[in-house]
């Protein structure tokens, strides 16, 4: 069962509306549901996130500094807020609060590092 999600996003200067359609793994939406980030607060932070690009991913950090003012009342459940997409294909891998989101993803390494057993 594919589990899809729209994030609209409107450019005041020149009126021009986009749709961006993306998807959940089975992974992001149990953790999605655990962690109490409905698809709402995904499309915001993937609207007004940082998006940070490293290990072949985009990761979008809300931090408190780029949650816009009409959603004030909501700051503190959206602030730190973290979703890693994949960007090739628009697919919510997962996503999490963090204390120090910044500093997490700046101490990621450049890619992805795949677990290999020795035979």
């Amino acid at each position: 069962m594919q589990h899809d999600f729209k994030v609209v996003s409107k450019d005041d200067k020149t009126g021009s509306v986009e749709v961006f359609t993306f998807n959940h793994t089975h992974h992001s939406l149990i953790r999605s549901a655990q962690r109490g980030i409905n698809d709402r607060k995904l499309a915001i932070a993937i609207l007004y996130g940082e998006p940070f690009y490293k290990q072949g991913l985009i990761y979008y950090v809300l931090g408190e500094d780029r949650i816009p003012e009409i959603l004030s009342k909501e700051k503190e459940k959206l602030r730190n807020t973290v979703v890693v997409v994949d960007g090739d294909s628009d697919t919510v891998i997962t996503c999490y609060r963090s204390k120090d989101p910044y500093k997490h993803i700046r101490v990621k390494s450049k890619s992805l590092f795949i677990n290999r057993i020795a035979a």
